[in-house]
């Protein structure tokens, strides 16, 4: 749990300043009594390990209050037997040595309860990603789904020996652009995008977005040649684009990879790997 804190630095934030304005609230209360610097050592040292079990645990925090105990022992000791003076009556020695037993295991639970909560809330996060296969900017399934579907097309065309074809598009510089148009102009770009792809291919083609700067559309019952009229209907769409101002159109360099099922191909990624290498020696 030590990388906890690190991720969530206002949690700790809230319990180290509910930790230092619990004395204060305290000494409100009371009117602000004088305090004598042995007991503000203490109170100082009770805080100290507090924050150690706040942020370390309760290991952490019970080691440090051992350590303060020794101390706190060892002159006490000191002063009975050598120098004799009194500066702590028998009551407050009780009440600051239980204060700095009960410290560090009051916050070691509370950094355990946050941080397994946390972790808790976490692993929830993880389990509703897996199931979200929704790309939220274009509205297309994400690269999750695109691997399932794959093969799931690729089983369905061994079966039954239909053709299907896979069709890759990668927007060159993409990141480039995002850097020089910023967030607002990329998602106007990615949704001008997808739209150019749900209005040029069938509804039964099912389409993606696998990566930042790439879409992927399979093309049930359809052979490789038939792709390339596909590309030649959203080629030239693609390459233009007019910024969310309308004060101004882009040329985008776009690239295109395309891959047929045939028997000879092992599963779904093989078939996946070739559609990637013809994107990546693409030649406009």
């Amino acid at each position: 749990m030590k990388d906890f804190y690190a991720k969530n630095q206002t949690y700790l934030f809230y319990q180290l300043l509910l930790l230092l304005l619990t004395p204060l609230v305290c000494l409100f209360a009371a009117g602000f009594p004088p305090v004598s610097w042995s007991n503000a050592l203490l109170l100082a040292a009770v805080l100290l390990i507090g924050i150690a079990g706040t942020v370390f645990g309760l290991v952490a925090g019970l080691g440090l209050s051992l350590a303060v105990l020794f101390v706190f022992g060892s002159i006490l000791l000191w002063k009975a037997f050598v120098s004799s003076a009194i500066f702590l009556s028998p009551g407050e020695i009780v009440i600051w040595m239980a204060a700095i037993l009960a410290a560090p295991v009051v916050t070691g639970m509370l950094h355990k309860w946050v941080a397994t909560t946390t972790a808790e809330n976490q692993e929830m996060k993880d389990k509703f990603d897996q199931l979200v296969t929704i790309d939220e900017p274009t509205g297309f399934d994400n690269y999750k789904r695109f691997l399932f579907e794959m093969e799931d097309e690729f089983k369905r065309s061994r079966r039954t020996g239909a053709p299907f074809t896979l069709l890759l598009i990668q927007v060159k510089y993409f990141q480039q652009f995002q850097t020089l148009y910023g967030a607002k102009e990329t998602l106007h770009l990615l949704q001008s995008l997808s739209g150019v792809l749900w209005n040029h291919t069938r509804m039964t083609d099912r389409k993606f977005r696998i990566a930042d700067d790439t879409f992927a559309v399979i093309l049930s019952n359809t052979k490789e040649e038939n792709a390339d009229i596909v590309i030649g209907k959203i080629g030239s769409l693609f390459k233009t684009h007019v910024l969310a101002n309308q004060k101004q159109a882009v040329t985008l360099s776009v690239a295109f990879g395309v891959a047929s099922y045939n028997e000879g191909l092992g599963d779904a990624k093989e078939l996946v790997q070739h559609a990637n290498d013809e994107l990546e020696q693409y030649i406009p």
